[in-house]
């Protein structure tokens, strides 16, 4: 049995990558499935592709495997709840390895890595996930929370942007892009925005729901 997903990548996550000539040379249909199949894996098979703007939706194939990677992922999550955070991360990592695009497993190891202060690792991890999701308001509030601890405002600000726009319910990604406004106000001296029986939290580290 196959598989068949469709993942929605971003520019804004491949600036300093190889995807990023997808992004700018769209035309070279067998560079970019080239550059797909490096960025995705040898078990991916990449069906389609094309480049909406500064998205590129990507059409993929590979053997499902997803309820046995699911179960583990469960598995993770009572590990997690029982206080066993190591044997948890096995278990994410086993998924992975029956299915690779497993967005669950992903944004497991996404939180693991954050709580590690692996920022680099998590943002990875939450970036795969984001893609396979498409556009998942918890990944994207993971990503706008590392890119501000990383000093990158811009970066953070677009993520906070992104997850509400995912998630319009979402008032920790809410509260953390107001709070991100108002810093960057307060420095260049204009006036704060604010919302009418809001009130402004730091932002939030990334956590699962």
């Amino acid at each position: 049995m196959k598989k068949v997903l469709d993942l929605l990548l971003h520019l804004d996550d491949h600036k300093h990558d190889a995807l990023g000539h997808v992004f700018l040379d769209p035309g070279d249909e067998q560079e970019t499935y080239r550059r797909l199949r490096e960025y995705l894996g040898p078990k991916v098979v990449v069906k389609a592709a094309e480049v909406d703007g500064p998205r590129l939706r990507v059409r993929v194939e590979l053997p499902d495997f997803q309820t046995e990677s699911d179960n583990l992922v469960r598995l993770a999550r009572e590990l997690t709840a029982s206080k066993r955070p190591h044997a948890a991360v096995d278990q994410l990592r086993e998924a992975l390895k029956i299915f690779q695009l497993n967005g669950a497993a992903l944004k497991g190891l996404g939180r693991a890595s954050y709580e590690q202060a692996e920022f680099g690792e998590a943002t990875t991890f939450f970036i795969r996930a984001n893609e396979i999701l498409r556009e998942d308001g918890e990944a994207l509030r993971a990503l706008g929370a590392i890119a501000l601890q990383e000093g990158r405002e811009a970066s953070a600000l677009a993520y906070y942007q992104r997850a509400v726009q995912a998630n319009p319910d979402d008032e920790i990604a809410a509260e953390a892009l107001l709070a991100l406004r108002d810093q960057i106000a307060r420095r260049f001296d204009t006036e704060p925005s604010t919302t009418p029986g809001r009130t402004t939290k730091p932002p939030s580290r990334p956590r699962g729901r």
